[in-house]
């Protein structure tokens, strides 16, 4: 028998138009039209979604996340609110005693959250734990604090080398001071027992995503255990999130070819591409810049890849049909990425993903006009890199996160969290695309040139995102779409963007009703 269901009563915005009703049956959009053409083409036994004079949206997607990293975080030592030292080795004993064997690992803090403004160190951890691994890492993950037991279990002493791609903090007499950073972190993820999400904290991530209005999520440097961690939560035949996968470059040849067949539907998790790096973060001050921090005048990051190196990813992603998705962030790391991108013309029908691209002057437009790649933004650095100007100086900071600049080029925004490095509600992305100052009044970038409409600002989330994962159909309302979609107490786009995530009423996957904040979920399932 046909499941058709009707939404009607409201406004209904499919991502091309606005509409008065939609008609779906079999998980897809038949009809999106007028009061009478939807009734017409329902079939007996339709069930009706009266609207209310609410706004029915496309679901959300969520372009680049990390779903392992997600779950880890939240069962691992919570760093995040932390504000000096002392608290930080008062919270981590008090998660040792509670946790009594095993490696220690957490994350979430930066310099700029502690009173004193400085990194913690390995003494700092050993004050507190010298008997086993403890590894806290940077907010942005892209570094690490290690107690001394991590650091020799990770075969590092004071003679070290820095590794290609990485760096190992050093005090003014050549001590180790714990700090590792980027590619210098990868026996470092080996101490501390990398293990796959638990099947629990992945059905509480997607419960909450599904809450948010997020219908499709990509998760981005997945290893094999993650991709059959997600699979054995899902149920392809249970209404659940859509869920995407973009493989760590390192485990590129680990993964099975049945692991490349996508089907696209609900439950059944499939690899679109593959995932590297260029450079680091802003944050740790390992983004790739052409000039020197402005406030460590002698640093300008960490190379993680070279253009060489990068040719040949992205021509191993061409032989395979495989969708490259390229972490860059500083500007000169942007410009490597490129002029990579540059040598080998027509990538063919996937078009590269740059993740990040947060560092755009006007010198890397005649370039990026010309190769085009989908740059794939994380709205809300705006509202979290507050102290941005600090790190680049005013000038610099100035070309952070342009995203109207980029949209008057004619180029592809993706919107995303990055989450766990920065919170997965959509909304507060959306926000921050259009309102750049935040409402505490940080702003990474508060230039009012670079704030996108409303429609704008969805397009990121529905759409173009969709485009970006090689599905075109997703992110859109329009007849033949799978229909995915939001309903959200608000009258208009701009109020929807303004009440956030608190006006999330409903949730809906291929036709099915994922989240209903008048119905609790059921904790079996997703």
């Amino acid at each position: 028998m046909t499941e058709s269901v009707r939404f009607t009563g409201g406004r209904i915005l499919t991502g091309a138009r606005a509409v008065d009703a939609v008609v779906v049956e079999d998980g897809r959009v038949v009809v999106a039209g007028s009061e009478e053409e939807a009734h017409r083409a329902s079939p007996a036994g339709t069930e009706v979604v009266r609207l209310e004079g609410r706004l029915l949206l496309p679901g959300l997607i969520d372009a680049h996340l990390h779903l392992g990293e997600l779950t880890r975080v939240e069962e691992g030592f919570p760093v995040g609110e932390v504000r000096s030292i002392p608290e930080l080795a008062d919270r981590l004993a008090s998660w040792a005693s509670a946790h009594p064997r095993g490696p220690l690992a957490g994350g979430g803090w930066s310099a700029e959250q502690f009173g004193e403004r400085r990194e913690p160190t390995a003494q700092d951890l050993d004050r507190v734990v010298r008997d086993r691994p403890v590894v806290l890492y940077h907010a942005s993950g892209h570094a690490g604090v290690l107690n001394t037991v991590a650091l020799q279990m990770a075969g590092y002493s004071d003679r070290t080398p820095d590794p290609p791609g990485g760096r190992l903090g050093h005090a003014a007499n050549g001590e180790l001071t714990g700090m590792v950073y980027d590619a210098a972190l990868a026996p470092v993820r080996r101490v501390t027992a990398t293990y796959p999400p638990s099947p629990a904290g992945l059905a509480r991530i997607l419960q909450r995503e599904s809450a948010l209005g997020v219908t499709t999520v990509a998760s981005l440097n997945t290893d094999p255990e993650e991709l059959r961690a997600i699979r054995a939560r899902l149920d392809p035949h249970h209404p659940t999130l859509r869920v995407r996968c973009y493989a760590r470059e390192a485990s590129w040849g680990e993964f099975a070819p049945s692991d490349w067949v996508r089907s696209g539907a609900p439950g059944d998790p499939s690899l679109v591409g593959v995932k590297t790096f260029v450079d680091g973060a802003f944050g740790p001050r390992t983004a790739w810049l052409e000039a020197p921090y402005s406030d460590r005048p002698g640093e300008s990051g960490i190379p993680v890849r070279q253009e060489e190196e990068l040719v040949d990813f992205f021509e191993r992603c061409a032989r395979e049909a495989r969708q490259p998705a390229v972490h860059a962030i500083g500007d000169r790391g942007v410009l490597e990425a490129l002029r990579a991108l540059d040598r080998l013309g027509d990538q063919g029908p996937s078009r590269p993903r740059i993740e990040h691209a947060s560092l755009v002057p006007p010198s890397l437009f005649p370039l990026l006009d010309r190769v085009r790649p989908t740059l794939v933004v994380q709205p809300g650095f705006v509202w979290s890199d507050d102290w941005l100007a600090e790190r680049l100086g005013p000038s610099r900071a100035r070309w952070a996160y342009p995203f109207r600049t980029l949209t008057e080029h004619g180029h592809r925004l993706v919107g995303s969290s990055d989450a766990p490095y920065d919170p997965p509600d959509p909304w507060r992305g959306l926000a921050a695309a259009v309102v750049r100052t935040a409402p505490g009044g940080g702003s990474a970038n508060p230039a009012v040139d670079e704030t996108l409409s409303p429609s704008q600002a969805l397009e990121l989330y529905t759409r173009n995102a969709g485009l970006a994962l090689g599905e075109p159909d997703l992110g859109s309302l329009e007849p033949g779409a799978p229909a995915d979609l939001v309903l959200v107490e608000a009258k208009d786009l701009a109020g929807a963007i303004r009440a956030g995530a608190s006006g999330v009423r409903q949730t809906w996957v291929a036709g099915a009703r994922v989240y209903d904040r008048a119905r609790p979920p059921d904790p079996q399932t997703v």
